[in-house]
C-alpha cells in the first residue's frame, strides 16, 4: 500500500462526461476568465488531486499562514502560494464584476474551457511580502520575483471543477495522481523513490538515481521532469523528455523505473521549494523523495544544502534522501562524491550544467564521462534552450 496523500485524502475535483455535456451549455453563460499559463496549470494540479490537500486557490487567510509559517491554516507543511490572480485588460472587467458567490469560466491558452471557479473571496495580495517571505528576496532578477510584475493585483479564491484535462505543450502523456497510485500498485511497488528534474541527465544524475535503484528499500524510481514553463536559459521541456526517454530506454531496467512528465511552472525558490515538490509526489504516491545540492535553486540566493536540511524543520512523512555534490573523478574512473572520494579537486571532472552548456555552445563534445552519447546528441541539436 503507497503512502496516503498529504492531509490523508486524495483530493479529486475531476468532473466527470456527463457533467461536461451539461455544463456545457451553463459555461457558455458565465463570465469568462483567461489566467496566466502558470494559472491554468495549477488550476489542473488542483482539479486532480496533485496540490492535495488544497480543493481550490487560496484566501487571505491560507495566503497569510504560509507566508508567516510555512503551514496551511489546518497545521499541515505548506511553502507554496497558490493564488489566482489574472491579469490584462481582457480580465479586468470580470475580475471587477465577479463577487463572492459568483462562478466564473477559466479558459486555457487555446480559449476553452476547462475549469469552473466557485468564487469565495476577493482580496489583493502584498506581492512584496510574498516576494519575500516565499523566495527570499524582492531582487526583479530573480526569475518568480520578476514574474510578480506581471499578474494580477486581485486574488480570486475558491474551488475549482476540472472540467477537461489540460494538452501539454509537449505532446507528452501525464498522469494524474490517482493514475500513477494505481501503476504503481499494478507494478507491486511499495515503496517509491521521486526523482524531481528540470533539466536533461548527466552522469551525477544517473548516479544518484543508481544508488537510490540499488538500495533495498527502495521498488521503483519515478522520474518526473516539471514540463511547465521554466526560466530563460533552461532547456526546452520536450528536449528533457526526450534525453530522459533515452536514457531510461538504453540504460535502466524498465520493471524498475517510470518516465513521465509533469506540467506546473516551475518555482525557483530552493527549500521551500523542494519541500513543495516533495509534498507533490507524496501525492502522487511517492514515500522517498531525492535531494541533490541546490534543488529548485538559481543564481545565489540560496544555500546549497538548505534544501536538505527544511525536511527535518518540516516533517512531511516522506523519506528524503539527501545527496551532496557528485563528479567523475579521474583517479576513481568513476562517479563520486567527497563522502567515498578522498582525491584531490583537480582530479574531478565537474558535471555542472554550465559546464556542458558551454562546451556545447562552442561546439564541443563533453567529456563521455559527465554525458551519454546518446543524450549529446539530443543536446547538440540547434535551439535546445529556451531563449524568453
Amino acid at each position: 500500500m503507497t503512502i496516503a496523500a498529504h492531509g490523508g485524502r486524495l483530493v479529486d475535483r475531476q468532473v466527470g462526461a456527463r457533467e461536461v455535456e451539461r455544463r456545457d451549455a451553463e459555461l457558455a453563460d458565465l463570465p469568462k476568465l483567461r489566467p496566466f499559463g502558470d494559472d491554468v496549470y495549477d488550476a489542473e494540479k488542483i482539479g486532480t488531486g496533485a496540490y492535495s490537500p488544497l480543493e481550490g486557490f487560496m484566501g487571505r487567510n491560507d495566503l497569510d499562514s504560509v507566508l508567516a509559517t510555512s503551514h496551511l491554516p489546518n497545521g499541515l507543511p505548506w511553502t507554496m502560494p497558490i493564488l489566482l490572480t489574472p491579469s490584462g485588460a481582457e480580465n479586468e472587467a470580470v475580475v471587477k464584476a465577479l463577487k463572492p458567490g459568483d462562478a466564473a469560466a477559466l479558459l486555457d491558452a487555446k480559449g476553452s474551457f476547462f475549469a469552473l471557479l466557485h468564487l469565495e473571496e476577493k482580496f489583493q495580495p502584498d506581492k512584496g511580502r510574498l516576494a519575500q517571505a516565499t523566495y527570499g528576496t524582492t531582487d526583479p532578477q530573480h526569475p518568480n520575483v520578476g514574474d510578480l510584475a506581471t499578474t494580477g493585483g486581485t486574488a480570486l479564491a475558491g474551488k475549482i471543477d476540472l472540467i477537461r484535462r489540460l494538452e501539454l505543450p509537449t505532446g507528452a502523456s501525464e498522469l494524474t495522481p490517482a493514475q500513477t497510485r494505481a501503476e504503481f500498485e499494478r507494478r507491486g511497488w511499495r515503496h517509491v523513490a521521486a526523482y524531481q528534474c528540470r533539466n536533461p541527465p548527466h552522469t551525477a544524475h544517473e548516479y544518484i538515481q543508481r544508488l537510490t535503484l540499488e538500495r533495498e528499500d527502495v521498488d521503483g524510481l519515478f522520474i518526473h521532469p516539471v514540463v511547465g514553463r521554466l526560466k530563460k536559459g533552461d532547456y526546452r521541456p520536450d528536449v528533457i523528455l526526450e534525453a530522459y526517454k533515452v536514457l531510461v530506454d538504453h540504460y535502466y531496467p524498465p520493471q524498475r523505473v517510470m518516465l513521465t512528465a509533469f506540467s506546473i511552472a516551475m518555482r525557483y525558490a530552493g527549500p521551500k521549494a523542494a519541500l513543495f515538490l516533495a509534498i507533490v509526489r507524496k501525492n502522487f504516491g511517492c514515500d522517498t523523495y531525492i535531494v541533490g545540492r541546490d534543488q529548485a535553486g538559481v543564481g545565489k540566493y540560496y544555500d546549497p544544502y538548505a534544501c536538505h536540511k527544511i525536511f527535518d524543520e518540516f516533517p512531511i512523512e516522506i523519506r528524503p534522501l539527501r545527496y551532496e555534490e557528485t563528479f567523475f573523478c579521474r583517479t576513481c574512473g568513476w562517479m563520486a562524491s567527497s563522502k567515498v572520494c578522498a582525491h584531490p579537486v583537480a582530479d574531478r571532472l565537474d558535471t555542472s550544467q554550465t559546464r556542458i552548456r558551454k562546451a556545447l555552445t562552442e561546439g564541443q563534445a563533453p567529456p563521455k564521462e559527465i554525458l551519454r552519447p546518446e543524450v549529446f546528441a539530443i543536446l547538440s541539436r540547434p535551439n535546445v534552450v529556451l531563449t524568453d
